[in-house]
């Protein structure tokens, strides 16, 4: 007799379960398990439900016509082909993620980490799952390159992957995926023929509402389904509503049957009066856009807020960019949880936390994981309040983190990571000397080939500075208004030490143990910023960049054995050309049409031999005249003679794989245009690394002692979107990814004085 298949108690609902029985029985705990929306339900939203009370007949398998014209409308203004004789509706999206899976049939491809329900509903259909990794800070994607090994692997071993499921945004992480690697994720899904499972329910809490997430349907239309319900932007999970999407043609058309003919053997039909309300919020009227952006708004403060207070407490995080979620990853805190409290594992330190602290969140084990990372899943989708008034007030306040039993919440998140990461008599103190120190919301990625192996700075970031007339390096991203704790160097000093260092450890090491600390009290008022590494005599010191390389220039994407031909390169001038963010940025006066370029720069230096040594990164503006260009490519050149704005942070890691954005140009001192961008290595149609390897083929930038500042290339702009900059505009650069902010002015010609 065949044994059913092994089915456990959902990890989310049972953590839940467990929570509100200790919270019943008087015990304070804070339940950050499962990612329940508390808010209450909007109240025209519950009007439509009573008044479909007397909704009792069963209906269309795959839901009303009114409802399926209002999920396809729904999808229509977001950029998909949506037809409504192609949506199916059901008892919530969960439900129909299961069906799907069944219609699929086959094994089934996942992301690692991914949702709790995932696996465990394609092993109850009987298929295999295959778990391949996502790529940092792009949780919800498998990487393509991954899942075109493991499908190949898997089917060399007589195994059977049909389909992939990706969420976007994503439950565990929180992450957005790029439009890139949702664009090879399709690609890859084509080439192995498998069907994506597209899991969108948090599609509208993406917190940046300008740069949404991209579906893998625009890539992929004809073997995407894309699932969406009204539990998390409306919080309404107790309605039990779902509707799925499925690609029209001939395969599309053939799954819609299988899928109505399993939905008519399961559910029936979805409950009618849910229907009539669900057919309303599909149709987006101004109340439910209103409540949508309101708990988007409330989301993002809180969690970022919560965000802040592990990053203090020494965990690692990606981006918060979308949902209620975090995913703290101890790892830093390894020495101090394993001396202080015996915690080797995930599983162990979610233990803890609940047991001692009552604070309720999940292992990274729940969402496919290893059981040794020290990683946890939080949510804070519960803290908004206990009662529907306190969650409407919520809604409604301009700073919900100043309302009493939301501020209280947080500061106990807040003492709990103190006491848990607090040194014990007896145990080493404090954190691991190797710890990485991240701006809040952001998370180190690993090494790339073309860097040298790092052990991880005690800082991740470094600045250079004058201060009283000398040169000063400081370890740390100031706080406004705080002191700041900076260490004498002399020119060259920084450069040379990078060169002998085999890791930013070993740099800032050899700095603190050679000079004597020096508090500022006054903090960044009484300093003068320099560009990071910048040697004094500025000629020795080379800015540069590429053109054309970003995707969003390019159709399609390079194959993986197509041959690299260099793109364009461009000098940019001497160190002495570099700006800093309050400088003014002097274009000619004759410019034909600037353009806004925000970019990822590396900064190398050459030792004695010209041996290029990687520093780390910082951000600029690489303002140019596109217009010039247009008018005749074989300007470019003079295009390009533009100041170029770049940020004092000097980042010790390796390139970014992403980084996100938003640009505003003022005029007049009001906003004129605004616009998200992306960039970094995974936005680039080109490797970083081949671009730089080829870029220091050439002698004359090798010469020993030189610093190279290297742009990558930049997103389409306010230029592309029909703008043009004016003499005076000021544009204001929000590298939202790496909390770093360059403003500028755009002077069109020198002042009188210097003409």
């Amino acid at each position: 007799m065949t044994e059913p298949a092994k089915v456990t108690l959902s990890a989310t609902l049972a953590a839940d379960e467990a929570l509100a029985r200790r919270r019943a029985a008087g015990e304070q705990v804070l339940i950050m398990a499962s990612g329940e929306i508390g808010l209450p339900v909007l109240p025209e939203l519950r009007a439509r439900l009573a008044a479909a009370a007397g909704e009792s007949s069963y209906g269309p398998v795959a839901g009303g016509p009114a409802l399926r014209t209002a999920a396809a409308g729904y999808w229509q203004r977001r950029g998909l082909a949506a037809d409504p004789e192609l949506v199916v509706a059901g008892p919530g999206s969960k439900s129909l993620l299961f069906a799907l899976i069944t219609a699929v049939g086959g094994d089934v491809v996942v992301p690692r980490p991914s949702w709790v329900s995932y696996a465990a509903q394609a092993e109850l259909t009987g298929g295999r799952v295959l778990r391949v990794p996502v790529r940092p800070g792009q949780g919800g994607v498998p990487d393509p390159d991954g899942l075109r090994e493991a499908v190949l692997a898997a089917r060399a071993a007589g195994q059977d992957p049909r389909s992939v499921v990706v969420t976007l945004p994503d439950n565990p992480t929180g992450n957005v995926a790029p439009p890139g690697t949702v664009r090879r994720l399709a690609e890859a899904a084509r080439e192995l023929d498998l069907v994506v499972i597209s899991d969108e329910i948090y599609t509208d809490l993406v917190f940046d509402p300008d740069a949404p997430a991209v579906s893998p349907a625009v890539f992929a239309p004809e073997r995407t389904v894309v699932t969406t319900g009204l539990t998390k932007n409306l919080a309404v999970g107790g309605w039990r509503t779902g509707v799925a999407l499925l690609p029209s043609g001939a395969a599309g058309r053939q799954l819609h049957t299988r899928l109505v003919a399993i939905a008519s053997q399961i559910w029936s039909s979805p409950p009618a009066p849910v229907q009539v309300a669900a057919a309303y919020a599909f149709g987006e009227p101004p109340e439910v856009l209103a409540r949508v952006a309101a708990a988007r708004r409330l989301h993002g403060t809180v969690a970022r807020a919560v965000a802040e207070r592990f990053a203090a407490a020494g965990a690692l995080l990606d981006p918060v960019r979308a949902t209620c979620y975090l995913y703290p990853d101890f790892e830093p805190l390894r020495e101090t949880l394993a001396a202080t409290h015996g915690v080797h594992t995930g599983t162990a330190l979610t233990r803890l936390l609940g047991d001692r602290y009552g604070l309720g969140v999940l292992a990274a084990e729940a969402f496919g994981e290893d059981p040794g990372p020290l990683r946890l899943r939080a949510a804070t989708s519960r803290l908004y309040g206990d009662t529907a008034q306190r969650q409407d007030t919520a809604l409604t306040a301009a700073d919900p983190l100043g309302l009493p039993w939301i501020q209280e919440s947080v500061d106990r998140i807040e003492e709990v990571l103190a006491d848990l990461t607090a040194p014990r008599a007896g145990h080493p103190a404090g954190h691991p000397a190797g710890r990485r120190t991240t701006v809040p919301g952001t998370r180190p990625t690993p090494v790339r080939p073309h860097q040298r192996a790092q052990e991880g700075p005690e800082m991740s970031v470094l600045f250079e500075c004058e201060y009283q007339g000398e040169r000063y390096v400081g370890f740390e991203k100031p706080v406004p208004g705080a002191p700041l704790t900076l260490y004498r160097v002399n020119d060259g000093r920084l450069q040379a030490e990078f060169i002998a260092a085999e890791s930013p450890a070993e740099v800032i090491a050899a700095i603190r143990a050679e000079a004597e600390p020096v508090v500022v009290e006054g903090g960044e008022e009484q300093i003068r910023y320099l560009p990071p590494l910048l040697p004094e005599a500025t000629g020795n010191a080379l800015l540069s960049g590429f053109m054309r390389t970003h995707k969003s220039k390019f159709e399609g994407e390079p194959s993986e054995d197509e041959e690299f031909v260099a793109p364009n390169w461009f000098f940019k001038g001497f160190g002495s050309w570099l700006r800093l963010p309050g400088d003014t940025l002097v274009a000619p006066k004759q410019s034909v049409a600037l353009i806004e370029e925000p970019e990822v720069a590396l900064v190398y230096v050459n030792d004695d031999a010209g041996n290029p040594r990687y520093a780390g990164y910082t951000f600029g503006n690489d303002l140019c005249d596109i217009g010039l260009h247009i008018r005749n490519p074989g300007w470019n050149p003079y295009c390009k003679l533009v100041d170029t704005s770049i940020a004092p942070w000097l980042f010790l890691g390796e390139p970014p794989a992403t980084v996100t954005g938003r640009v505003t140009i003022e005029r007049d001192g009001a906003p004129a245009w605004e616009g998200p961008f992306d960039c970094g290595e995974d936005a680039l149609y080109f490797r970083v690394r081949a671009m730089v390897d080829n870029l220091f083929e050439y002698p004359a930038l090798r010469r020993p002692g030189l610093v190279n500042y290297i742009l990558l290339g930049a997103d389409r702009a306010s230029y592309h979107d029909g703008f043009r900059i004016a003499d005076g505009d000021r544009i204001t650069i929000d590298v939202q990814s790496h909390d770093v902010v360059l403003s500028n002015q755009v002077v069109f010609g020198l002042p009188d004085a210097a003409s």
